[in-house]
C-alpha cells in the first residue's frame, strides 16, 4: 500500500498552559485507528470542577515526542483532540457554582509506515503503556463513519463516509489505490467492494464543514441484513450496522418512545417502560400571563391550582409552550400522508391495544394539552380561547428534581390567537383521524374546534392571510364539509403557499422560522373524501415539488454534500440534528413525484438525512440516546440523571436500584457555530482543544449537560420531527415483527402474552393466535387462504397442519359476506 502524506505538529511541547501535569493525570481508556499509517491513543483525565470563564481551560497533557514510542520508537508527529466526555452534577454550595466535568483526549501518532495486518503495537506514553494488535477486521478506525443502527431499505442510495480529522494537525487524504470492503458481521464473508470516492474537500473551519477529505463509500448494493461493518485494509472496522427492517423498526420505536417518555401529567410505569417515574405536574394555576420571548411566569402563593394533563415537556425541563402546537400537527399529518406505516401495537405506550395506531394515540397525548388548555366555561368572557402553555418562574435542577419530584407551582400563558387558531385545526384534525375508532371523542373534538374559531371570530380575522388560519380552517372543512372553511382554506394557501406570501407567513420547508410548513395544508392533498379546487390542489403539489426538486430551503440534497446534515448556513441551536425538518419536504414530494424516478431520489433523500444523527457525521457518533454504539452520555434531560445513576428522585417508593442508562430517544441539538458566554456552559465548552472557534463548525460539540446549546434538545424542534421522519421510512403494516415488542419491565411487572402472538401446536400443526389488537377483527392464512373471525383476541385454524414460517395477515374489517377487508398486518408462525 502506498504511504500517505500528511503535515502533523511534531512535538507539542511538555508546558501546554503552564499547567503541571499531575494535576490532569490521565489513563488510557482505548487504542484504535485513524488512518493508514496513525495510531490513536484515547485517554481520560481526572474530573475537574470547573467554574467556567477564564478560569476553565483545556487539560494539560504531556506530548513531548520523545516520550511516546511505537514499537520502541518515537512517531513522525503527535497531535491532539480533546473533548468533554461527561459531566456530574453541579457543585450548588460553593460560589460560583462548580461543574465537574470529565474529558477524554485522542492523542494522534503518525508512524512512518502504514498499519500492517496481524502486526502488533506496543505502544509506551507517559500515562503507561499499551498494546495494539492492528486486524483490518477488528481495530476499529474512528474515520469510517456510519449510521450505526442502520440504514432503511427503501433506499436504492446508501454511503458510509471516511474522513480522517487530526485534531490540530488537521486532515489528511487517503493513499492512492486504497479499498473498502463490507464485511457480513457473523459469518465473516465479504458482501461488497470498492475504492473510495473522494468527494469533497472540506477542511475549512466554516459553519457546516468537517474539516475533512472526505471520501464516499458506496452502499447501494447491500443486501437487507447485517451486522455488518466496513473495513478499510490499514485503517480497520467501522461500528457495527444493519440494512432493512429490524434497524428502521427499532429507530421508529425508540423516537417515538422518546416522546411518550416526555409525556406532561401521567406518570411513566412498567411494563412500558423502565424508565419510570410518578405522576408528573397534575396540577396548574389559571395565571393567564401573556407571553414573552424570555419565558418565566410566577404563580401567586393563593392561586388555585386545577387538573391539566396531557402534551410533553419541552425539554430537560417541564413546560408545555406555545411552540408545541406543531407536534400533532405534524404527526397527524403524517398519518394523513403515510397511513400504512403506522399500526397498533407498535411502540408498547398504555393506549397499545385500543385499535388505534400507536403513532396517533401519542399524537392525542399532544392534542391533550390543548383540549384542557381551551376556556369551557362558558360565562368567561374568552370562552372557546385556548391558553397558550404552562410555565413556572424558574428552571428546575440537573440532579435535583425529577419531572416528578420538581416543586414548582406552574402557571397557564394566556390566551392566543395563533394558539387558539391552531388548536381549533388541531381539534379538528384529531377529529378526522379518530372518527373511525372513537367517534364520540371525534364529535367532542369537531365541537371543540367549533368554539375555538367561534371566539377568533369574535376577537380577530379569520379572513386574514395568515397560517394558523389557513391550517385551521383547512382541518374545520376537511373535518365537516362546510364550504366556508373551504373558502378561507382557498384564499389563505393561494396567497400564502402558491404567490410565496410575506415574511414570515410563508412557505419555506426546512425553515423552522416560517410560518407555513407542509403539514399545514399537506391534509388537502390526501384521501378525506371531501371535494378540492383541482387546480389548487395541483398548485400545491408542485410547490413541493418545487422545493424538493431544489433542495427546500436548506440547500442541496444531501447526495451532494460531503455530509448529509441539511443546514448550508448558521447552525443554531437544534439545527444540526433536526434532519427530520430537511427531510419532511421530500418525504410529502414522493407522493406527487412525476415518476419512478423522481419518487426514488425523493426516498433516498429523506433516507441519508435520516443517517446523520445516528452516526454518519464527522464526529461519527450518534446524538440519539439509546440508539446507535457512540451515544450521549451526558444530555440535559433531567430525568435521565436518576436512570443514569440508579438513584432516587425523592417522589413515590419506587426509587430506581439499578443503573440503566439516560432515557432513551433523545436527540441532543449537537453541534452549534456560536456558543454561549455563560459560566455552566464554558465550564464544558472551555474544555475543548482545538478551541471552539478554531473546530470545524460540525466539531464543535462537548458532552456534558450544563453546555445546553450542544446537550438540551426539545419535543417540538428536534425530537418529533425526526420520529415523523423514521416513522415515513418504516413501513408498518408490511413488517409482520411490527407489533412484537418486549414489555420493557422486570421480573413480576411483565405480563405474560406476548402481543399479536402466533404459534403452531407441536402435536396437531394447528396454527393458534393470541394477544391480538383490538382492530385485528379477521384473519386469513396465506397458504391456503382460509379465513376465521377473531373473538376475544383469539383464533385458531385446526387445518391442515402449518410448518414454521407460516404467515398470518390481519384485518380490521369484514364485508357483509364474512370476507376479511383492509389487511392491518402480516404475522409469521413459528413452533414454540
Amino acid at each position: 500500500m502506498n504511504t500517505v502524506t500528511l503535515s502533523i505538529v511534531a512535538g507539542i511541547g511538555a508546558s501546554v498552559l503552564g499547567v503541571s501535569f499531575a494535576q490532569t493525570a490521565g489513563a488510557i481508556v482505548s487504542v484504535h485507528a485513524a488512518a493508514p499509517q496513525v495510531i490513536v491513543v484515547e485517554l481520560q483525565t481526572a474530573t475537574t470542577n470547573e467554574a467556567g470563564g477564564t478560569a476553565t481551560r483545556p487539560d494539560a497533557l504531556d506530548l513531548a515526542l520523545t516520550r511516546w514510542t511505537v514499537n520502541g520508537q518515537a512517531p513522525l508527529g503527535i497531535s491532539r483532540m480533546s473533548t468533554p466526555y461527561d459531566e456530574q452534577k453541579a457543585l450548588a454550595t460553593t460560589s460560583p457554582n462548580l461543574f465537574p466535568v470529565t474529558v477524554r483526549h485522542k492523542i494522534y501518532l503518525r508512524l512512518d509506515k502504514p498499519l500492517a495486518q496481524g502486526q502488533p503495537y506496543t505502544i509506551a506514553t507517559p500515562y503507561g503503556a499499551t498494546r495494539l494488535a492492528f486486524d483490518n477486521r477488528a481495530t476499529w478506525c474512528e474515520s469510517i463513519k456510519v449510521n450505526q443502527t442502520g440504514y432503511s431499505k427503501l433506499a436504492s442510495s446508501r454511503f458510509a463516509n471516511f474522513g480522517a480529522y487530526l485534531g490540530n494537525a488537521g486532515s489528511l487524504k487517503l493513499p492512492a489505490g486504497s479499498r473498502y470492503e463490507v464485511i457480513d458481521e457473523r459469518s465473516g464473508r465479504t458482501v461488497l467492494g470498492g475504492e473510495p470516492q473522494y468527494i469533497k474537500d472540506d477542511t475549512a473551519t466554516a459553519s457546516a464543514s468537517s474539516g475533512e477529505h472526505v471520501y464516499r463509500l458506496r452502499l447501494d448494493q447491500l443486501p437487507e441484513g447485517g451486522p455488518y461493518f466496513v473495513s478499510v485494509p490499514g485503517c480497520g472496522r467501522s461500528r457495527s450496522f444493519a440494512v432493512g427492517n429490524d434497524a428502521s423498526r427499532k429507530i421508529a420505536y425508540v423516537l417515538a418512545r422518546g416522546l411518550y417518555h416526555q409525556r406532561c401529567g401521567t406518570a411513566l410505569k412498567q411494563p412500558y417502560t423502565r424508565h419510570t417515574r410518578e405522576m408528573c405536574h397534575a396540577t396548574v394555576a389559571d395565571t393567564r400571563t401573556p407571553w414573552v420571548s424570555t419565558p418565566k411566569l410566577s404563580v401567586p402563593d393563593n392561586a388555585v391550582m386545577h387538573p391539566l394533563i396531557g402534551g410533553h415537556h419541552d425539554a430537560g425541563d417541564f413546560d408545555r409552550r406555545p411552540m408545541h402546537t406543531i407536534i400533532p400537527i405534524l404527526m397527524l399529518s403524517y398519518f394523513d400522508a403515510f397511513p400504512t406505516h403506522f399500526v397498533d401495537r407498535q411502540y408498547n405506550i398504555p393506549e397499545s391495544g385500543n385499535g388505534i395506531p400507536d403513532f396517533v394515540d401519542e399524537a392525542l397525548w399532544a392534542v391533550l394539552s390543548w383540549e384542557n388548555l381551551q376556556v369551557m366555561d362558558s360565562h368567561d368572557p374568552q370562552f372557546g380561547g385556548v391558553r397558550a402553555g404552562t410555565e413556572m418562574n424558574r428552571h428546575p435542577a440537573y440532579g435535583v428534581h425529577s419531572a416528578a419530584s420538581d416543586p414548582g407551582r406552574y402557571g397557564t400563558w394566556a390566551v392566543s390567537e395563533e394558539v387558539t387558531a391552531l388548536s381549533a385545526g388541531i381539534f379538528a384534525h384529531a377529529a378526522r383521524v379518530i372518527r373511525p375508532h372513537d367517534p364520540v371523542r371525534a364529535n367532542a373534538l369537531v365541537q371543540r374546534a367549533r368554539l375555538a374559531w367561534r371566539y377568533l371570530e369574535k376577537t380577530a380575522t379569520p379572513e386574514a392571510t395568515k397560517a394558523r388560519f389557513m391550517y385551521g380552517a383547512l382541518q374545520l372543512y376537511l373535518a365537516t364539509g362546510e364550504a366556508r372553511y373551504h373558502s378561507l382554506f382557498k384564499n389563505a394557501a393561494q396567497a400564502i403557499v402558491i404567490k410565496n406570501g410575506t415574511w414570515p407567513e410563508q412557505y419555506l420547508p426546512g425553515n423552522a422560522s416560517a410560518a407555513v410548513q407542509s403539514a399545514h395544508f399537506v391534509s388537502y392533498l390526501t384521501a378525506h373524501g371531501r371535494a378540492v379546487d383541482p387546480a389548487l390542489a395541483q398548485a400545491l403539489k408542485d410547490r413541493i415539488v418545487y422545493f424538493a426538486d431544489r433542495g427546500g430551503y436548506v440547500g442541496p440534497p444531501p447526495e451532494s454534500q460531503a455530509y448529509p446534515q441539511g443546514a448550508t448556513a448558521f447552525l443554531a441551536w437544534g439545527a444540526t440534528t433536526t434532519q427530520g425538518k430537511y427531510a419532511d419536504v421530500y418525504a410529502f414530494a414522493s407522493l406527487f413525484a412525476a415518476n419512478a424516478g423522481k419518487k426514488q431520489a425523493y426516498i433516498n433523500a429523506v433516507s441519508q438525512y435520516a443517517d446523520f444523527s445516528l452516526g454518519l457525521n464527522p464526529l461519527g457518533r450518534s446524538f440519539v440516546t439509546g440508539l446507535g454504539t457512540d451515544t450521549p452520555q451526558s444530555p440535559a434531560h433531567l430525568d435521565s440523571y436518576f436512570t443514569k445513576y440508579g438513584l432516587a428522585d425523592g417522589a413515590g417508593a419506587n426509587p430506581h436500584v439499578k443503573a440503566i442508562g439516560n432515557v432513551p430517544g433523545i436527540v441532543v441539538y449537537g453541534p452549534t457555530e456560536g456558543r454561549s458566554g455563560a459560566a455552566y456552559q464554558t465550564a464544558v465548552s472551555n474544555k475543548l482543544y482545538p478551541a471552539w472557534d478554531k473546530l470545524p463548525g460540525l466539531r464543535r460539540w462537548g458532552d456534558g449537560w450544563s453546555l445546553i446549546n450542544s446537550n438540551e434538545f426539545s419535543t417540538w424542534e428536534t425530537m418529533v420531527w425526526n420520529a415523523a421522519m423514521h416513522g415515513f421510512l418504516y413501513n408498518a403494516s408490511q413488517d409482520p415483527e411490527a407489533t412484537s415488542i418486549a414489555p420493557d419491565c422486570d421480573g413480576a411487572t411483565c405480563p405474560p402474552t406476548k402481543p399479536n402472538a402466533c404459534v403452531i401446536e407441536p402435536t396437531t400443526g394447528a396454527l393458534v393466535l393470541s394477544g391480538l389488537a383490538t382492530n385485528i377483527v379477521c384473519v386469513q392464512r396465506t397458504d391456503n387462504w382460509a379465513q376465521q373471525p377473531v373473538v376475544n383476541g383469539k383464533a385458531r385454524f385446526a387445518t391442515p397442519r402449518a410448518v414454521p414460517g407460516t404467515r398470518v395477515y390481519g384485518f380490521s374489517g369484514m364485508n357483509s359476506y364474512g370476507a376479511c377487508t383492509t389487511k392491518v398486518v402480516q404475522l409469521t408462525c413459528e413452533t414454540p
